[in-house]
């Protein structure tokens, strides 16, 4: 129901069913190489178990938030066993960083963050110093394993690799380094070669929302390396109020950082306490951080893997300052913030329970796509291709149909005029070479609507409305070569649909 929940599932069904690593559904069933394969291959399992959409969300869910668990009791073991953090310490500070609603949110639809977690702060548990050869030997052998299945969770596994294989190299030499690291390396190359060869099979005008992330990010970077770095301070902005506001829940304006960076200070204090106990920590920050940076966009999901370690560095450096035994003043003020912040996030994070805010959007938007559904039920044949700008994914699982993203999706584009969606040129051309006959407008006409104008302008009478499902629009697209001809499309995309 969401847009990336919908394409896990779609693909794990295609795998289960023994169709291979394909967007089922799609017209062509192109090769499914936007998703690395981890998490999609465990959903598959559940679609073998379960059978049934209904079982395998629930069933998915519930795994999804066992992964979070797992990612919490990693990380106080981690500040037990190997930073001598005291256990009722670890323990607590576990809970203040895993209490809030951004990091549960994403494990209440299938998304692929849980997993992710669990991995990136089971590394944690895994780091081999703090223990005996013999059993450093098969915590250096596991880290090797976790970081590569974290790579092939999600791409930015490949950060949370680098991180660890810096603290190594500085800690223990490049051997082990290269050694921990290079599965994860080997991981990361064999799966981009595959997605960028299964890029080639998808095509040009779908390529954008279901091939490769790296594709696009490396050509921007290469043609324009201008463009591309005069965002970064506005990038960098962005990101440090996206860590702002999961460091203060709750708070916006100019309060957010006045009340965010004496926390930031005392953050940077226990980051570097951590760094001589747990040292993959700070790396994994700066790592994680400049990838960040460097993404052409910052979601609050994307920004959250770092949340619970913010958390935890600024409790160590409260605890740190007030362990060197200051004026007892200061300790006191120390001890007072501590005290607010918790009771203040604390109380954000269950007033949020309360009224619902980490499901209200999940609401929302299941609320639009039973109405797309039931609309379509309604109104289109079964062979119908029907095109969405996020539903399509799951339009095929509730409804059967064959579907098509129906707009591209560039947040960085070459021309700053183009919208992200594309332009109208682009989308008529996808949606002639698809064969996309029935249309959902998902935003109110904000993405398809240029395109629509122009189509029904050129060629009046070929649209037709079908349900009005405020804000959505369901239309019917009655069009053929004449209609295309007449709107500039080459005779090479229209002999394409012959």
């Amino acid at each position: 129901m969401w847009h990336d929940d919908g394409v896990y599932l779609l693909i794990a069904r295609a795998l289960s069913e023994g169709h291979g690593f394909r967007y089922l559904g799609v017209v062509g069933e192109p090769p499914a190489v936007k998703f690395p394969p981890v998490y999609p291959g465990v959903l598959a399992l559940l679609w073998w178990v379960f059978g049934s959409l209904r079982a395998v969300t629930i069933a998915a869910v519930l795994l999804n938030l066992s992964f979070v668990a797992t990612a919490g009791v990693a990380l106080a073991w981690a500040l037990h066993r190997t930073a001598s953090v005291p256990r009722w310490i670890a323990v607590a500070l576990t809970a203040v960083a895993f209490f809030s609603a951004d990091v549960w949110r994403p494990a209440l639809v299938t998304l692929s963050e849980s997993l992710f977690l669990a991995f990136a702060y089971g590394a944690l548990a895994l780091w081999p110093e703090g223990s005996g050869q013999e059993h450093r030997t098969r915590r250096t052998v596991g880290l090797a394993i976790v970081l590569a299945a974290a790579v092939l969770t999600r791409s930015a596994g490949i950060a949370v690799a680098l991180g660890f294989g810096g603290a190594l190299f500085v800690r223990r030499g490049w051997r082990m380094g290269v050694g921990v690291v290079l599965p994860a390396l080997v991981a990361a190359v064999l799966w981009g070669g595959m997605a960028a060869s299964g890029a080639a099979a998808i095509p040009e005008g779908m390529r954008d929302v279901l091939g490769p992330y790296m594709g696009w990010l490396f050509h921007q970077l290469f043609t324009a390396p201008g463009a591309f770095v005069a965002v970064l301070p506005a990038q960098a902005l962005t990101l440090l109020g996206r860590v702002a506001s999961l460091l203060v829940p709750g708070v916006y304006g100019v309060w957010l950082w006045v009340t965010a960076l004496p926390l930031a200070l005392l953050g940077l204090v226990g980051l570097r306490s951590l760094g001589t106990r747990l040292p993959p920590i700070p790396w994994v920050v700066a790592t994680y951080g400049a990838m960040l940076l460097l993404w052409p966009f910052i979601d609050r999901r994307l920004v959250m893997p770092l949340h619970p370690l913010m958390v935890v560095c600024v409790g160590m450096g409260i605890m740190e300052l007030a362990a060197r035994r200051p004026h007892r003043a200061l300790r006191r003020s120390l001890w007072t913030v501590a005290f607010a912040w918790v009771a203040m996030s604390a109380a954000v994070t269950a007033s949020r329970a309360a009224r619902g805010w980490a499901v209200e959007g999940y609401q929302l938007r299941a609320g639009r796509l039973a109405a797309a559904v039931e609309a379509l039920n309604r109104t289109a044949p079964a062979d119908a291709v029907v095109g969405a700008p996020e539903f399509w994914a799951a339009l095929h699982l509730h409804g059967g149909w064959s579907v098509v993203p129906s707009a591209r999706f560039t947040p960085r584009p070459e021309d700053p005029g183009t919208p992200v969606w594309g332009t109208p040129d682009q989308q008529l051309a996808l949606w002639w070479g698809a064969g996309v006959d029935h249309l959902l407008l998902e935003q109110g006409g904000q993405i398809h609507g240029e395109a629509l104008n122009r189509l029904e302008s050129a060629c009046p009478g070929d649209v037709q409305i079908l349900a009005r499902l405020a804000p959505q629009m369901l239309v019917r697209i009655d069009w053929g070569e004449d209609c295309a001809r007449r709107l500039g499309l080459t005779p090479e995309q229209v002999d394409t649909d012959e």
